[in-house]
């Protein structure tokens, strides 16, 4: 991919947020939205894209949860109770990861070789099977978790306790590594997301399509009763 654009790079830091608010959707509730999860593991199999968007298949349907989160997220005119402090803590961090993986190179190389099979489970079991998910999971544990800033996910603790849970999580996490990656490949930089901010929601209101958009776009509140689980 060359001559990258603005477009480009929300549609990279739409994959982010995607995976954020499936990340928070999974620890508080359990659930997500099965076609933006199955579109963001399948990201993690994108080879030698001939575009940003080919690394989400091609569509933007595909990136409706992650649009309606960064909308929700980045809005200037937004109420408070409408953004998710959570959510951007996971978007941040993954970033920084993203970067301290590029840069250690070794990881990167270990991932990679671990997906490898992980794409053999796919082709033997049927996608997102949880053999899958669980060896993409597995990637996460031993070449990501330990990496500071460690991500803790905040969530209720019968769904962080579970383990098919716990598994989509780390594979969302792992998800949410690789859009990072695209996004700085793509021209993204900390201070190209403060002082383009308008321009990251121009172009993610142009992404927006009611008719497809998905249904879980409120954020829900942290309850008393949720605790932090260290991934």
């Amino acid at each position: 991919m060359s001559d990258y654009s603005q477009q480009d790079r929300t549609l990279a830091l739409v994959g982010i947020y995607q995976c954020a608010k499936m990340v928070h959707d999974l620890a508080s509730t359990g659930e997500t939205d099965d076609n933006a999860f199955a579109t963001s593991i399948q990201s993690l199999f994108v080879e030698n894209p001939n575009s940003t968007l080919n690394v989400f298949g091609d569509t933007v349907d595909n990136l409706q949860l992650g649009v309606e989160t960064l909308l929700a997220q980045m809005k200037a005119d937004t109420a408070s109770e409408n953004r998710n402090l959570v959510i951007t803590r996971y978007v941040l961090n993954l970033m920084i990861l993203a970067k301290k993986l590029k840069q250690q190179g070794t990881p990167l190389s270990q991932i990679a070789t671990v997906l490898d099979t992980a794409k053999a489970q796919q082709e033997h079991f049927g996608d997102l099977h949880e053999n899958m998910i669980a060896t993409i999971a597995r990637a996460y544990t031993e070449n990501v978790s330990n990496v500071q800033p460690r991500i803790m996910v905040n969530g209720h603790h019968n769904y962080l306790g579970n383990q098919r849970i716990a598994n989509k999580i780390r594979a969302l996490l792992l998800a949410g590594i690789r859009s990072a990656l695209l996004w700085y490949q793509v021209g993204g930089t900390r201070w190209n997301l403060i002082w383009s901010r308008k321009k990251y929601l121009q172009n993610a209101k142009s992404l927006y399509r009611p008719q497809t958009a998905s249904s879980s776009e409120k954020v829900t509140n942290l309850f008393s009763d949720r605790e932090d689980d260290p991934r």
